[in-house]
C-alpha cells in the first residue's frame, strides 16, 4: 500500500492497489474499512498507519462548521439580503425574530445549533 502524506505527516492520498507517484510503502492497515473513513486522521509512523483521536476530532470538527457555513448561505442570507421595501413591510415583532434568527445564525459556527426558522418566513 501507498500513502501520500501532508507537511505534519497525515494521509492525503492512498492506493490500496498500485502505486503513487511520490507514494510512500506502509504496511497495511489493522481495519481497512476504518482507514478508508478517516484516512486524514492516520499519521505514518515507522512505515505504520497511526490513527490520530485528536486529528479525527478536529476534521470532524471542521466538516460540521463548514456544513453549517453552506447551510448559512443557502437558507439564511437569501432572506437576510433582501431589499429595503422588504424589511419596511415587516412588524416590530417580526423585525425582532428576524434578528435574533440572523444572530443564531452567525452564531451557529461556534454554538454548532442551526436555528429554526421563524414560522412566518
Amino acid at each position: 500500500m501507498q500513502v501520500l502524506c501532508d507537511e505534519k505527516g497525515y494521509v492525503t492520498n492512498f492506493a490500496l492497489f498500485g502505486t503513487l507517484v511520490d507514494g510512500i510503502e506502509v504496511n497495511d492497515p489493522e481495519d481497512a474499512g476504518h482507514f478508508c473513513a478517516h484516512f486524514s486522521a492516520y499519521r505514518v509512523r515507522d512505515g505504520d498507519l497511526v490513527f490520530d483521536d485528536a486529528q479525527d476530532e478536529r476534521l470532524t470538527q471542521s466538516a460540521e462548521v463548514a456544513a453549517i457555513r453552506e447551510r448559512r448561505e443557502r437558507e439564511c442570507f437569501p432572506v437576510i439580503n433582501r431589499g429595503q421595501l422588504w424589511y419596511a413591510r415587516l412588524t416590530e415583532e417580526q423585525a425582532a425574530e428576524l434578528s435574533e434568527w440572523y444572530q443564531a445564525w452567525l452564531d451557529a459556527t461556534s454554538t454548532r445549533v442551526v436555528p429554526e426558522k421563524p414560522a412566518w418566513l
